[in-house]
């Protein structure tokens, strides 16, 4: 199954690569056939918003540890719910993947970027209809560092002790925290219109489940 060990942990073989890759694309499928049932319009607005974030951030690899798929999670979760939420996180983080690195680690950053959009779904990002700014802003912040610590699980190893782990967590502090400065960055700036894209899915959903009870209540 592990050809050698890298960077980012051990390098898998083809196989086992694309058995991790199958993996999650179906648990990706499984969390949006499960989800509250949606148009065709909003599942190619969802795409869209996959499609996007995935370009930019393989366009913005070369700047060091600069992750705008976290912003983007935060609000999927909190506008779209939790379960599109972690299914928008595995797409993006395979789809990126594919183009800048894939591997063992995939398997830890679609972890990393499905807790951050559960972890958005249960903030109050959204309130009364109103974006919360301040609490986006902190949410930012802080899931820059939760992302951060779960991604770093990959390199664990039986032979690797926690202090070498605690050492190699330390070493990350300055790449966490250009991650937070960025996420705090796509926020500002980006935060408003990717609220304003997704809202008309959720005015969507909104929508149909009022007048699915509507029918159901008044038959």
């Amino acid at each position: 199954m592990f050809q050698a060990f890298g960077v980012h942990g051990p390098e898998l073989t083809p196989v086992a690569d694309l058995v991790i890759d199958v993996a999650l694309v179906v648990l990706a499928f499984g969390f949006l056939i499960t989800a509250p049932r949606s148009t065709r319009y909003d599942a190619a607005l969802l795409g869209t918003m996959v499609v996007a974030v995935t370009a930019l951030r393989v366009f913005m690899q070369p700047l060091p540890n600069v992750q705008p798929v976290t912003v983007a999670a935060l609000l999927v979760g909190a506008q779209l719910g939790a379960r599109r939420g972690v299914a928008f996180a595995i797409l993006v983080t395979l789809l990126s993947n594919m183009l800048i690195g894939d591997g063992w680690w995939t398997l830890f950053q679609a972890a990393g970027w499905s807790l951050v959009a559960v972890l958005g779904s249960r903030l109050s990002l959204i309130k009364n209809g109103d974006f919360n700014h301040g609490q986006l802003y902190l949410a930012a912040i802080g899931s820059a560092f939760l992302f951060g610590f779960i991604a770093s699980l990959s390199i664990l190893t039986p032979a690797m002790s926690w202090t070498d782990f605690v050492i190699y967590l330390a070493h990350g502090i300055p790449f966490d925290t250009l991650h937070a400065l960025g996420n705090l960055a796509f926020a500002v700036w980006f935060g408003p219109f990717v609220y304003r894209h997704l809202g008309g899915l959720e005015s969507s959903n909104t929508f149909e489940e009022s007048v699915v009870e509507h029918h159901v209540i008044n038959g």
